[in-house]
């Protein structure tokens, strides 16, 4: 399985620079079986929501395995943006 959070980031920061700790918000999806799975997928139902990112921002998709560290400070960020 794959975790699969999408950042919202601020264009003043590289895609490589954002993470949990800086992002304007996290959102969680559902785990999803595959990498490619998580790309395809997360950028699809970012594309049919509602939500845009404004002027000066951007979606990051992040696609990790769920017992890594990277999986624990992301679901952290996104428990505590609910």
């Amino acid at each position: 399985m794959v975790s699969v959070y999408v950042l919202l980031c601020t264009a003043q920061l590289a895609a490589a620079e954002c993470s949990s700790v800086n992002a304007i918000d996290v959102i969680r999806f559902p785990d999803v079986s595959s990498e490619i799975q998580c790309m395809r997928d997360s950028m699809a139902t970012i594309a049919s929501l509602s939500i845009t990112a404004g002027p000066g921002e951007y979606w990051k998709f992040v696609c990790v395995r769920p017992n890594s560290h990277e999986a624990t400070e992301l679901a952290e960020r996104a428990r505590a943006s609910v």
